[in-house]
């Protein structure tokens, strides 16, 4: 069995124009080739043993749980992303898969066919609310695809934070899973947004975060990787208006045999925008992980500060980091930084706690959380900030 024209006939009670652009998606999935080693973004990452066809059955079609924060004001929409394709189809219609192009690959292909679940979020001009919006992604069983897609849409002068978690019920589950995100940031808009990834320790998964930024707005993604026996995550920036600033940071802990693939652009579109990279991570076992970046500044983006860092932390003798940091710069008139380190634990710094009496594997714990410290306290709301040290502390405990 696979996911087919079949399949679709499960997503009953949408609008026309959603089963036409998953239609659409499909005929592209069945088109498109798996990427080939020749490919540079793919060159590391084996996908050869990936078969969608394992995981045909769609656990859910709106499988998540969202919490309202109490006194959201009005003119706010959050709800799931089906419902609101069928209710607000003037908001929806024009952004769905217009940052996140179903056409990319073969996995966004798929994911846009069949995406399930995901949440819709839209804060209209000038409403400013505290409390986060949390959005919770469950996946209850294997051996099944659950693929949640997020939309988020900030009016002019709109501020609010998001969270995003996606949960397995059973770590060891196996399945193919998403979360893709596109996130419309508008003038003046300051925009935090978190995703934390916990899917089963033998899953497949495959995700694309997506932000367009306009004029004079602000958005702080941070996203943090855990889950699955192989990972890819997409985080791109598109700054479109002038004064626009994105700040994007990961955390990532790999263990056993993980593999986690980090690909990052920051494309400054225009002049007098900034953007700010910092991804850390830690390795132990045989984990493997590999990241590229790549700052674009394009022609006309005069004045542009981009600053793109990856750190990592190599815990055993046979773990694996590779870090691509690269530029691609079409304006002389710019500020661009990058640099990327992999290394193992200081021995000096262990030497020193082992010295004050402290045992080793309480030190190396000391060393890890303190190289994740500066991450951590980027993150944008509260609530966020303790579930990820509360995740932290168990993955390294």
């Amino acid at each position: 069995m696979a996911l087919t024209a079949e399949t679709l006939d499960q997503l009953q009670g949408e609008p026309g124009w959603l089963r036409e652009r998953r239609q659409n998606a499909l005929a592209a999935y069945e088109t498109l080739q798996l990427p080939s080693k020749t490919d540079e973004e793919w060159r590391r990452t084996d996908v050869s043993r990936f078969n969608a066809a394992e995981y045909s059955k769609l656990e859910h079609l709106d499988g998540l749980k969202l919490e309202r924060p109490s006194g959201l004001p009005a003119g706010v929409i959050l709800k799931p992303l089906r419902e609101a394709a069928k209710d607000h189809p003037d908001l929806v219609e024009p952004r769905l898969f217009s940052l996140v192009h179903a056409d990319r690959d073969r996995f966004a292909a798929l994911h846009a066919a069949f995406f399930t679940g995901g949440t819709f979020l839209y804060v209209p001009d000038g409403v400013e609310f505290d409390q986060p919006v949390l959005g919770q992604h469950f996946s209850h069983a294997g051996g099944n695809s659950v693929l949640p897609h997020t939309l988020i849409v900030a009016g002019r002068g709109a501020r609010f934070n998001y969270l995003d978690e996606y949960i397995a019920e059973d770590d060891t589950e196996a399945g193919y899973r998403s979360g893709s995100t596109e996130i419309f940031v508008g003038e003046g808009s300051q925009v935090g947004y978190v995703a934390v990834q916990k899917w089963g320790r033998n899953v497949w998964h495959f995700a694309d975060q997506r932000a367009e930024l306009q004029k004079d707005s602000n958005l702080r993604l941070f996203n943090v990787t855990l889950g699955g026996k192989f990972s890819k995550t997409r985080v791109e920036a598109s700054l479109a208006g002038e004064g626009s600033n994105a700040e994007l940071k990961a955390i990532y802990f790999a263990s056993g045999e993980q593999f986690f693939d980090f690909h990052t652009l920051q494309d400054h579109r225009v002049g007098n925008t900034r953007s700010d990279l910092l991804f850390k991570g830690a390795l132990q076992d045989v984990a493997r992980t590999v990241y590229a970046g790549l700052i674009k500044i394009e022609k006309h983006a005069a004045r542009s500060d981009a600053y793109q860092a990856n750190r990592n932390l190599v815990l055993s003798d046979k773990a694996k980091a590779t870090s691509i940091p690269m530029l691609e710069i079409d304006n002389n008139d710019v500020r661009c930084t990058h640099g990327a380190t992999v290394g193992p634990v200081d021995p000096e710094h262990l030497f020193y706690l082992r010295s004050r009496g402290i045992p080793e594997t309480t030190a190396k714990r000391m060393l890890i959380q303190g190289f994740f410290g500066d991450v951590l306290d980027r993150i944008p709301f509260e609530h966020a900030r303790k579930l990820v040290e509360a995740e932290l502390e168990a993955r390294i405990g």
